[in-house]
């Protein structure tokens, strides 16, 4: 028997900030009197418009240069108006006439801010100013297992790994995107759901991430697509708060035995039963998706478990054939090749099992 899923509710946040610059006179320069003196924005700075990304207690720098036509005539920049707290521009005047722009936003500064900067020779002549897009995000607070030194980005993070026993998962936040790498250019792979098809809550396991000095952080996590052992990207923020964990589930088919480790010791053994030679289990690295109870099937036993897996022969099946571990009604066919790829137990191992293995516990099925 198999057991689907499905969906979610994605929201996004943007917050925006506008930078321009200032020219001025030299010191002991004169404007002229036939004001053709024209001042303008050179490399490297931004274009305007421009959408620059920072997560909160994270540093922005946005350099700027300024330059006019006049002679013996130098340029300067300087904000024109406001800047959020904590934000600071460090100039020097001259021809070209640059300019650095930093601000480390706080967690309480996500948001949209807008901010005036000029570039003149001696305002209001000549004045020209640009406007800038600042996306300030949550800071995400980093999880163990970075191997990177300080200060070097992008900063990368082990979630889940096998040498320690130490796995990780989250509930989906809102519907979100997973796409091939971790930017919103890659290609999409999935639409990962807010909730399974049977209305439990989108459990999804983390594998590792990667977080960019001025952008938003990326996890890669299991897809419940095929082919099996599909991974994806999704913008951290589309996934809740870590949840570690240290059980792994092994399913070795030849031997039709199901044995269950806790930080690297079994806990737990049962027998089993497991997919027809034209239905089989799936072989691979899945996880448990969602835990399932209070329902009224006896085929299904009192419990049961839903994974990421998917069968690649019954894909017309509802929610597109995914595999489940669940109990029965009919003890007496165990073990053996007995279902359409789901994994099934006894009853009493069932709930013994229930009771032993949390949510997002990886599955390696061979």
């Amino acid at each position: 028997m198999m057991i689907s899923w499905v969906r979610t509710l994605r929201r996004a946040s943007v917050v925006a900030i506008a930078a321009a610059a200032v020219g001025v006179l030299a010191p002991g320069s004169a404007i002229p009197a036939h004001t053709d003196a024209v001042v303008s924005w050179i490399a490297p700075t931004p274009p305007e418009g421009a959408v620059l990304g920072v997560a909160a207690k994270t540093q922005l720098s946005v350099s700027f240069a300024a330059s006019t036509v006049a002679p013996n005539v130098g340029a300067r920049i300087r904000t024109a108006a406001s800047v959020p707290q904590g934000a600071v521009l460090t100039y020097t005047d001259g021809n070209p006439a640059t300019a650095k722009f930093r601000w480390t936003p706080s967690r309480t500064q996500v948001g949209e801010y807008r901010v005036t900067f000029t570039a003149s020779i001696d305002a209001p002549v000549g004045q020209v100013q640009r406007t800038l897009v600042i996306h300030v995000g949550r800071a995400n607070k980093p999880p163990p297992g970075s191997t990177n030194p300080p200060g070097v980005y992008p900063k990368r993070f082990v979630l889940s790994d096998r040498s320690t026993e130490t796995y990780r998962w989250a509930l989906v936040r809102h519907r979100t995107v997973a796409r091939s790498g971790p930017t919103r250019l890659a290609h999409r792979l999935s639409v990962i759901s807010f909730r399974t098809p049977e209305f439990y809550r989108n459990a999804i396991q983390v594998l590792d991430s990667i977080q960019y000095r001025n952008g938003p952080s990326w996890v890669r996590i299991r897809l419940a697509i095929l082919p099996n052992g599909s991974t994806g990207w999704v913008p951290r923020g589309s996934l809740g708060a870590f949840q570690t964990i240290h059980t792994r589930l092994t399913i070795v088919q030849s031997r039709m035995r199901a044995t269950l480790y806790k930080r690297g010791r079994p806990i737990f053994s049962a027998m089993v039963g497991v997919g027809q030679p034209r239905w089989p289990t799936p072989r691979g690295d899945f996880y448990i998706r969602e835990k399932l109870q209070g329902y009224s099937v006896p085929a299904y036993g009192p419990r049961a478990f839903g994974l990421n897996a998917r069968s690649a022969v019954l894909t017309d099946w509802a929610g597109g054939g995914f595999i489940g571990i669940h109990g029965t009604n009919e003890p007496q066919i165990l073990p053996g090749h007995v279902s359409h790829g789901c994994v099934r137990m006894r009853n009493a191992s069932i709930m013994r099992l229930f009771r032993l293995m949390p949510l997002g516990t990886p599955v390696h099925i061979s």
